[in-house]
């Protein structure tokens, strides 16, 4: 239910080009998503997520052009964009404050001990910096090579696989400084279970 609340403008974006075939359109759709977000968040009186401004500015930009010009190859660089600014953010965060990609995806369940070295998160760090900058760059050479149709299965499923292949593999590196038991139970819930 997480997923749908935080992606339901991808969701749409999904949907609409499954049914339509109109990239532009989908994009379009994304973006209004977007703002529905952003709205969101004003009349509920949270804060708003920084990334979903982001998306929508930048989106509105690309939609805008890509229906100018008539152009869908617009659209296709909002994923090389969107990972070649997320690259920097792990890298200005890493030189700047000592803070590691890692360290904000596995923060919520407290499965990282503290006892993982910078070295170790700092190479994890620049692992994630070239995935995220390599496959912007494929990102655009498979949006100008192959069909929409071509590009559009590589968005979704390349990019949704080889991220999580990539969080395993962070894991797998971290091997020695994750937490992944359940917590033990206490000898008294023991003794209480056993009367």
């Amino acid at each position: 239910m997480t997923f749908l609340k935080e992606n339901y403008p991808l969701v749409a974006f999904i949907a609409v080009y499954l049914i339509t075939k109109n990239l532009i359109l989908a994009a379009a759709i994304w973006s209004a998503g977007s703002l529905v977000q952003i709205l969101t968040s004003v009349f509920a009186k949270q804060p708003i997520k920084k990334s979903h401004i982001a998306y929508f500015i930048l989106g509105v930009l690309l939609v805008a052009s890509a229906y100018y010009f008539d152009d869908e190859n617009f659209i296709k660089w909002k994923t090389s964009i969107i990972l070649w600014a997320g690259a920097l953010f792990i890298l200005f965060r890493q030189l700047f404050s000592k803070k590691y990609i890692i360290q904000d995806l596995l923060k919520t369940n407290n499965v990282l001990k503290d006892t993982a070295p910078q070295s170790l998160l700092a190479k994890i760090n620049w692992l994630w910096i070239s995935y995220l900058t390599g496959f912007a760059f494929l990102n655009l050479y498979i949006a100008y090579t192959f069909s929409t149709d071509v590009w559009f299965w590589f968005k979704i499923i390349g990019l949704f696989v080889s991220t999580f292949l990539l969080f395993i593999i962070s894991i797998i590196m971290l091997k020695e400084h994750v937490n992944l038991e359940e917590p033990h139970k206490t000898d008294s819930t023991k003794n209480d279970s056993q009367e």
